[in-house]
């Protein structure tokens, strides 16, 4: 059930990535639109290289829970806070604004902030959101 929800996030937010670059606004999508074309249907694969990680027996900051977002190919892991506030960055590079705004977004559709909160919950028993 775990990798699911890793999965789930994973493939999202990807998706969102991959829409806002072929010219679809936030707003747009928000409203259903979507770029159509064809592809190669393969094994899925992150087209932007970002992953939504939160780790086993972790803690809160600040009493919020919070997950990371890594990218190794532009060497970034930063840490937030399930409402998309970015708290820090391990690594010197920070993400862009316009990838903590897509974060943003996408922490606000309802299912994505639902599976993210039973991915902690899972992976946290000792510390329960609801």
């Amino acid at each position: 059930m775990e990798n699911l929800l890793d999965d789930k996030l994973n493939r999202g937010f990807d998706e969102l990535m991959f829409q806002l670059s072929k010219g679809i606004t936030i707003a747009q999508y928000s409203k259903g639109e979507r770029w159509r074309g064809f592809e190669k249907v393969g094994a899925w694969k992150s087209r932007f290289g970002y992953q939504f990680q939160i780790y086993s027996n972790d803690h809160f900051i600040d009493n919020k829970p919070h997950f990371h977002i890594v990218n190794a190919g532009v060497n970034m892991d930063c840490k937030f806070f399930f409402d998309g506030t970015l708290i820090q960055c391990i690594n010197s590079n920070e993400p862009m604004k316009k990838i903590i705004n897509e974060i943003k977004y996408f922490l606000s559709v309802e299912n994505n902030r639902e599976t993210i909160i039973n991915l902690w919950n899972q992976k946290n028993p000792t510390l329960i959101v609801k």
